[in-house]
């Protein structure tokens, strides 16, 4: 895009090419595109307009689409003193008359994905202050400049964590942009899944397995539901650093709004549909939508020992392969059964952990990648700070979200080597002692406590290298800046 001090001259040169001030009927803008409305769209010169060094131009109905990207509000303010049109406020970007066609079963679903890195897209600069908190307070205390039982660190400890805590909430108010909900109702039902005292109740219908060194587990059976509403239970399951429940849930309210929108009418609208919103949504929430992610969770988890026990290296590497996946959908919460199930037979877990690793570090090697290859400052910026993310504290939401999910190739070359590095620890059988969140310094997590073999960790270390490199080089040679540009215009 132009530099700043390029700003009026190519507003100057857009309004030339519509056709002149006195063919411009109106002006606006959403979060990447001018959007002009002239009077005679046979004055208008698109294929000109193309060439004037911004994204992209199109017309769609009567509606010239000039796609400008980060730099929109400045030319639009450019834009407007150059034209003399009126200012109008920044429109959804969704609005487009093209997105309210019907389409086939094969779009809807690869709509999904995209949809929720739009949702959570707009929370990045929370999380990742977060996670480089938390790698900043991580460097300080192994470097033993602070004490890892010190005052300070247990109070910034809980400040780096409310972002994944409060991450329903969060992705709420993004998923409202999303799909056209009020802000307020979103973020209520966000506040809903995670509320002290639901949380609470959670905790009691599930129970605790407490350790017991040198003896059995203590079990605290669990009332097996989180209370009742009509007189049905309600599934005990825990959504804080969820994000796929929250985003179901925006995603009907958003038809439960429209719907009473259209019956209620306006005098009494702003009263009876908040509170009628909140009747029908907090039921299906509870009672339906957002169990059926921890539903889904738990049988995969079921399925995955199965498989693991059938056919263990061929599934270490397609597990590997997928991880991305099963984190971006929440999945991951709920491996620790697995992690469980397969350490206590095999004396160490070669699956869930090996696969964490891996992933954190072909993620960092594909942001860094797409760094390298960055001509936009900001998206250089984010790549390499979503690198360090991945890489040191092993907090991937920034990355997954703003880089690899985001432009597609940097995530199938992080694929392929994740995959790459399954297979080489298949063939070392490499696995974990304890748990551990896979970061920097969690590597000792693969050294036998027994006998202080460090076998395991040679292993992992190998993998994570070669998978690293490999998905370095293969988004080197998939991704590309130009389309990652398009990308980002599309908002």
């Amino acid at each position: 895009m132009a530099k700043e001090k390029d700003f009026g001259a190519l507003a100057a040169q857009i309004v030339e090419l519509i056709g002149g001030k006195d063919n411009i009927a109106h002006a606006a803008h959403c979060i990447t595109r001018l959007r002009i409305t002239p009077k005679d769209t046979s004055l208008v010169k698109l294929d000109e307009i193309k060439k004037l060094g911004v994204i992209g131009a199109q017309m769609i109905g009567d509606q010239v689409q000039v796609i400008i990207g980060n730099d929109i509000n400045e030319v639009y303010d450019a834009f407007i003193k150059e034209s003399g049109v009126a200012r109008e406020a920044a429109i959804d970007e969704n609005l487009d008359p093209e997105l309210g066609k019907k389409r086939s079963f094969k779009e809807i679903l690869g709509s999904i994905f995209p949809a929720i890195v739009a949702c959570v897209f707009p929370i990045l600069p929370a999380l990742l202050a977060c996670g480089l908190l938390q790698a900043f307070m991580m460097v300080l205390i192994n470097l033993h400049v602070i004490a890892a039982d010190s005052p300070t660190v247990a109070t910034f400890s809980w400040i780096y964590n409310v972002a994944y805590y409060f991450l329903p909430v969060l992705v709420a108010y993004a998923a409202s942009r999303r799909f056209n909900v009020k802000a307020a109702m979103a973020i209520l039902m966000g506040c809903i899944l995670v509320y002290p005292d639901f949380v609470e109740l959670c905790k009691a219908g599930v129970g605790a397995t407490i350790p017991n060194p040198g003896g059995p587990p203590t079990i605290i059976p669990g009332t097996g539901n989180a209370g009742y509403l009509f007189g049905l239970p309600i599934y005990p399951a825990t959504y804080s650093n969820t994000i796929i429940p929250v985003i179901l849930c925006v995603f009907v309210m958003s038809y439960v709004e429209k719907f009473l929108n259209k019956f209620i009418p306006k005098t009494v609208r702003f009263i009876f549909v908040p509170v009628l919103e909140l009747v029908i949504m907090a039921p299906l929430a509870l009672l339906v939508l957002a169990p059926i992610g921890a539903r889904l969770s738990e049988a995969f988890a079921g399925l995955l020992i199965g498989a693991f026990n059938a056919a263990g290296p061929v599934v270490v590497a397609l597990f590997c392969a997928i991880y991305p996946y099963i984190v971006i959908t929440g999945m991951h919460f709920n491996l620790m059964t697995v992690a469980m199930a397969i350490g206590g037979r095999y004396g160490k877990n070669p699956l869930t952990h090996p696969a964490g690793f891996l992933f954190q570090y072909t993620q960092a090697a594909a942001c860094l990648a797409v760094a390298v290859k960055a001509k936009d400052a900001e998206r250089r910026s984010l790549a390499l700070s979503c690198a360090f993310s991945d890489a040191v504290p092993g907090i991937s939401e920034p990355g997954m979200y703003g880089i690899t999910f985001k432009y597609k190739t940097p995530l199938y070359a992080a694929m392929i080597g994740s995959g790459i590095g399954g297979v080489i620890c298949a063939l070392l059988n490499v696995g974990s002692y304890m748990g551990g969140p896979p970061n920097l310094f969690t590597f000792p997590v693969f050294i036998n406590p027994a006998t202080g073999d460090t076998t395991d960790l040679r292993g992992i270390i190998i993998a994570v290298i070669v998978a690293s490199i490999a998905t370095f080089v293969l988004t080197m040679i998939l991704y590309k800046d130009e389309k990652a540009a398009e990308i980002d215009a599309q908002g």
